[in-house]
């Protein structure tokens, strides 16, 4: 007997019952019910012998594992106590709706604070924003701190663990945010064909396209709609900084673009006293369309259909008798003209009054045309290149009217010089006559000097023989005593002959 009867051993018992009341129990079945109980004691036996081996091996096993448990419960301990100021990090995640705009858009990017198991963090934590390019602010209604130049921004996040940060121009600095939103507002105007001024300017492949054409023609009626309107406010603000140029380029090559990397920091609060390292970072990139600086070429540039209305005023200012009284006339309507415009806008008619000076034909000839002409043209052009944007604004927006220095500079100077000119010429013809009689002098002078060299030769030779006969006295005779004196007596009577006649 053993394991393996075992089960033979069970089916034989199964067939001794069930026995009824007053059924013999036959030797046959006792044996079988006997031997079949003996096997099952034998196959227990056996089998609790295998497992007393098999625990004691267990046991020997098992020995070595407690210790091993114990360890690892031990490393287990010291692990959770390690990570414990890990499980306090924070998770963060930033998105937005898209990551190309046109200057001009509102950038709106979401940031979301959760712990490690994916829970949102409630407790409002700080979260610092920092760019590589533009302007940052915060979304309305959350708390904010700002730095001093707009590259970086702290926001409290909210109880659902979100803050919000809005990127924006670097020149768009001075807009506040009801500006902002109509400059937005301007570049959701639709083209004739339903598109928006800003899905054009994505969509254009240059700016010299068809389509970049037609969205920079409408822009130019939104840059002109109102004086002191934002998007006014928007592209004349475009020239206050150095990369960007107020004389148009007239480069219409390919778009250029601003790419930025926006940073997260989270933290637990936003006091400086307290050691609070970061606790969550994420990054995002974001691109912007630089659209103003080709509208400000296209703009400045077409200034033909202006020209004709210029030169009928300019011709209006004309004829009042004397370059002085035209050149003022000139200048105080270029003035006038000057005051209600922008920065851009002032550039555009630079260009065109330059050009409409070129055109100017009086209908009375004046003698002084070319050179009246010559002078408004010079301070036209002075006046463009020496206006500095930087010093245009004033507050939150731009002074309509600029520091004219180089139109009166050259204008007061021009009109100087040309009054001066005209007093000086009845002087010049004096100073003509007075000439010609200084050169009759001189050459009266010139004879008188030949006259006098003539007169000097009679003398010098006369004074000579003088002399000799002075050496030929001899004082002992008186006779030739006398006789020379009488000689030299005489000699001296033809030198004063000689000097009477000079």
């Amino acid at each position: 007997m053993s394991l393996i009867s075992l089960p033979t051993d069970v089916t034989a018992l199964n067939t001794l019952a069930p026995k009824e009341a007053g059924s013999l129990i036959k030797p046959a079945d006792w044996n079988a019910l006997i031997g079949s109980v003996q096997g099952i004691g034998t196959a227990l036996q056996e089998y609790i012998a295998q497992t007393n081996i098999r625990l004691t091996t267990l046991e020997n096993a098992v020995t070595p594992l407690n210790t091993r448990v114990d360890t690892l419960e031990q490393d287990l301990a010291d692990l959770q106590t390690s990570i414990a100021p890990l499980l306090t990090q924070f998770v963060v995640t930033l998105r937005t709706s898209k990551s190309n705009y046109a200057l001009g858009e509102l950038c709106e990017i979401t940031a979301e604070v959760r712990d490690l198991t994916g829970n949102i963090v409630t407790s409002r934590p700080w979260i610092d924003f920092v760019t590589t390019w533009g302007q940052l602010q915060a979304a309305t209604g959350f708390t904010t701190s700002l730095s001093a130049n707009g590259g970086s921004i702290s926001v409290q996040a909210n109880a659902q663990g979100i803050a919000r940060v809005r990127v924006k121009a670097a020149h768009a600095e001075n807009l506040n945010d009801t500006q902002e939103l109509q400059v937005a507002g301007a570049l959701e105007t639709a083209l004739g064909n339903g598109q928006f001024f800003y899905q054009a300017i994505m969509e254009a492949p240059t700016p010299a396209s068809q389509t970049a054409i037609q969205a920079f023609s409408l822009m130019n009626s939104q840059y002109e709609v109102a004086q002191n309107n934002a998007m006014q406010l928007f592209v004349d603000s475009y020239q206050l900084f150095p990369q960007y140029q107020i004389l148009p380029q007239f480069n219409f090559g390919n778009w250029k673009h601003y790419r930025t990397v926006v940073v997260a920091l989270a933290k637990p609060d936003s006091d400086p006293t307290t050691a609070d390292s970061s606790k969550g970072s994420a990054s995002i990139q974001v691109n912007f369309r630089d659209w103003v600086g080709p509208w400000i070429d296209f703009y400045t540039k077409n200034f033909s259909p202006f020209v004709p209305d210029l030169v009928l005023n300019f011709n209006g200012q004309l004829g009042n008798g004397s370059f002085q009284a035209d050149l003022g006339g000139l200048q105080d309507m270029i003035l006038t003209d000057l005051n209600p415009l922008g920065a851009v806008g002032r550039q555009r008619y630079y260009n065109a009054a330059v050009d409409a000076m070129d055109k100017v034909n009086p209908a009375a000839p004046l003698t002084y045309m070319a050179d009246l002409r010559n002078t408004v043209k010079q301070a036209v052009t002075v006046q463009q290149i020496q206006e500095v944007p930087g010093g245009a604004l004033k507050g939150n927006q731009f002074s309509k009217v600029p520091a004219m220095a180089a139109i009166n500079g050259v204008s007061s100077h021009a009109a100087s010089a040309k009054a001066a000119a005209d007093a000086t010429q009845g002087s010049v013809q004096v100073l003509q006559a007075s000439s010609q009689d200084l050169n009759n002098r001189v050459l009266a002078i010139n004879n008188d000097l030949q006259t006098t060299q003539q007169m000097s030769t009679v003398i010098n030779r006369e004074l000579g023989s003088i002399g000799q006969n002075v050496l030929r006295i001899n004082t002992l005779d008186q006779n030739s005593v006398q006789g020379q004196i009488n000689l030299i007596t005489a000699q001296i009577g033809q030198i004063n002959e000689v000097l009477r006649r000079g």
